[in-house]
């Protein structure tokens, strides 16, 4: 956090530029503009601040969508198809990450993980659990935390302790710097909150900037994660993106199993069921296989037909 005082004035021109590029955001940033957002935001925000915290974090779930990381519908095979992509990989913005960049995003609960990725019916998807290698390793994260749930009545308990914390510490800052700092906070909190279209990349560019602010900039580098909540989870559950060096040193695959989505909320049925067909906690780490055993079916071949022929879900396992 910045180290001297400002005046007044200083932090009325900083909350007008702040004000500014969050009517920018909503208007929406197109490919016309979007070299000269960036320009803007490297020149115009004269310093970075946020909230650090140290923990552990023993477990992390990840969904994969087979067809958007394989090209078709089959089984994956491979432990790295499913942990974060190559950067040169990675053409398009995403919350917590620029073009060519590569973040490891995963989140705590199945349920936030099918909401963040959104399967569509009918689609194989594999679920991975990761532990830490060593128990109660900590990461050095930076908690996204300032927007609380969008329902009425509710909060989430952990943004909120993060905001209790931060209100801790900035009272510790002249006033003016307070005031500069929260604004910023503020302003990163709505980035990283707001909804976008998920045809527009470009929705994503501030909350991009600012990711790469903290992971690659603040404190020379050192921060290995950030901690956000789900947008798609109403605020109220959390997702975490972690540095891919970082990812490979702290945890390794746990368990997997694959399933085929056969409702989703756009159908009427109230949420995403699947139907489960393979389990697996098998892996040659020397070859980066998945072990997958047919006699570890979840489900009979009866319906595995059932799906194929009268359901009409085109996937393979071979």
């Amino acid at each position: 956090m910045t180290g001297w005082d400002i005046t007044e004035d200083d932090a009325k021109r900083f909350e007008h530029l702040l004000s500014f590029l969050t009517r920018l955001a909503a208007d929406g940033v197109s490919p016309l503009i979007e070299k000269q957002v960036i320009t803007m935001l490297d020149q115009s925000l004269p310093f970075f601040s946020h909230l650090l915290y140290k923990d552990s974090f023993t477990e992390l779930t990840r969904i994969s969508i087979n067809k958007k990381v394989l090209g078709k519908n089959q089984r994956i095979k491979e432990i790295k198809y499913l942990h974060y992509p190559p950067p040169d990989k990675v053409k398009a913005y995403g919350r917590c990450n620029l073009p060519g960049q590569s973040a490891l995003y995963a989140t705590f609960n199945l349920l936030t993980a099918f909401g963040e990725m959104k399967p569509a019916l009918g689609d194989l998807v594999t679920v991975s659990k990761w532990v830490l290698r060593v128990p109660d390793t900590p990461m050095l994260f930076c908690p996204i935390f300032k927007n609380q749930p969008v329902r009425d009545n509710v909060y989430n308990p952990r943004t909120r302790q993060f905001d209790l914390l931060y209100q801790q510490k900035l009272a510790s800052f002249p006033k003016h710097v307070a005031r500069q700092i929260d604004a910023l906070t503020q302003f990163i909190a709505d980035a990283f909150t707001r909804r976008v279209k998920p045809q527009n990349d470009l929705d994503y560019i501030f909350s991009a900037y600012f990711s790469n602010k903290i992971l690659n900039e603040f404190e020379a580098g050192s921060i290995d994660a950030i901690y956000y909540p789900s947008v798609p989870g109403d605020l109220s559950f959390e997702n975490i993106a972690i540095k891919p060096a970082v990812f490979d040193r702290l945890y390794r695959i746990d368990e997997v199993s694959d399933a085929i989505v056969v409702t989703t909320p756009e159908n009427g049925r109230g949420g995403y069921f699947r139907n489960g067909l393979g389990h697996c906690r098998g892996f040659n780490f020397l070859t980066g296989e998945i072990l997958w055993d047919p006699k570890d079916l979840e489900t009979n071949q009866d319906t595995i037909l059932d799906l194929k022929w009268r359901q009409g879900f085109d996937f393979a396992l071979e």
